[in-house]
């Protein structure tokens, strides 16, 4: 596999961290499940190994989120001068180049109500002052990347100016964006190398992920269109306030997350106002670290020049209600 200058984020903070570096390539931004004879039992929580790497990851992103643009390029593996992403703006055209269809939603599919998350989630979202109401105050994108018929009939799309011929992949991300309040709300994604892993049942060869690929430049596309698109764009990209996973499954995730709650006694996560955990210590960054979370590392890191010197500073987890997966708010200064 070719490995880019943007593919691997180098953990050099300390020579444990930096076990873990070769490991940090673009595609662990996905939330990614293990295959299914490693699959973790619902009531174990992270291995050391697992534990560790997040913690990295996530203490990676906190030391060089203050840092600017080019002194975080040294922290990269190789170093670089910048790590501004590439893609800018609204990402219309390069998504439509690189095989990405938007997706017309139901107004059913958009819903963040008591009903389809929870009294907690409300309670949290009032508390917060996020509104909730889906196509007013949240704006839902879904972009897909072909459909599994797509992907079962091999069917593919040519990029120009190369005129060269990739597969769809079967990908998708659907996610909230209210820019008012200032939230971003990651709902459900499959990327493209975890969607060839699971509908394929093997590895991505050289030529089939696009080159726009991860679920963070997703998220800047909506989020710089913002939660009135038909009307606007969103004025103020740099209002970033909240970094929302809603209803997390991943596995990896879910153990790190209740490796996490385990000094309090805690088996699964409490409803509102659950627990927070300051990015000074092990379980905040290891809960950035993880797939849930590094995605918004990213996102704040590769947009410096887009939404200022941003930086999280606290992690809460949640359930909406009794036996729902869990929610992560990442609080941004």
């Amino acid at each position: 596999m070719k490995i880019t200058t943007t593919s691997i984020f180098a953990l050099m903070a300390s020579t444990a961290c930096s076990f873990y570096a070769p490991q940090v390539v673009r595609s662990l931004l996905l939330p990614q499940d293990p295959p299914l004879h490693l699959a973790r039992r619902d009531d174990e929580p992270a291995s050391d190994d697992v534990w560790n790497k997040a913690k990295c990851i996530g203490g990676q992103f906190v030391k060089v989120f203050p840092m600017n643009d080019k002194d975080a390029g040294q922290e990269y593996l190789p170093k670089k001068d910048s790590v501004q992403s590439k893609w800018k703006g609204d990402l219309k055209d390069d998504l439509k180049k690189w095989g990405w269809t938007q997706n017309t939603l139901l107004k059913s599919v958009c819903e963040f109500d008591e009903f389809a998350l929870g009294k907690g989630w409300v309670d949290a979202a009032k508390q917060l002052s996020i509104g909730t109401e889906g196509w007013k105050d949240i704006w839902c994108y879904r972009f897909s990347h072909g459909t599994l018929w797509d992907v079962a009939g091999e069917k593919t799309y040519n990029v120009q100016p190369d005129n060269k011929d990739y597969p769809y992949t079967g990908a998708y991300a659907q996610f909230g964006i209210n820019d008012d309040d200032g939230a971003i709300l990651a709902m459900d994604n499959l990327m493209p190398t975890s969607a060839i892993k699971k509908n394929k049942q093997r590895d991505p060869r050289d030529g089939e992920v696009p080159a726009l690929q991860s679920l963070s430049e997703l998220l800047w596309s909506g989020w710089y269109r913002g939660s009135q698109p038909d009307t606007s764009n969103n004025k103020n990209v740099k209002n970033v306030k909240y970094l929302i996973s809603l209803s997390v499954t991943n596995s990896e995730s879910l153990a790190i997350i209740q490796r996490a709650l385990k000094p309090k006694n805690k088996a699964t996560a409490s409803l509102w106002p659950g627990d927070n955990f300051d990015m000074s210590t092990a379980e905040g960054k290891a809960l950035l670290g993880s797939p849930n979370g590094k995605r918004f590392g990213y996102l704040l890191t590769q947009r410096k020049d887009d939404v200022g010197m941003k930086q999280i500073d606290s992690v809460t987890v949640f359930r909406g209600k009794d036996h729902s997966n869990p929610i992560l708010i990442f609080y941004v200064k």
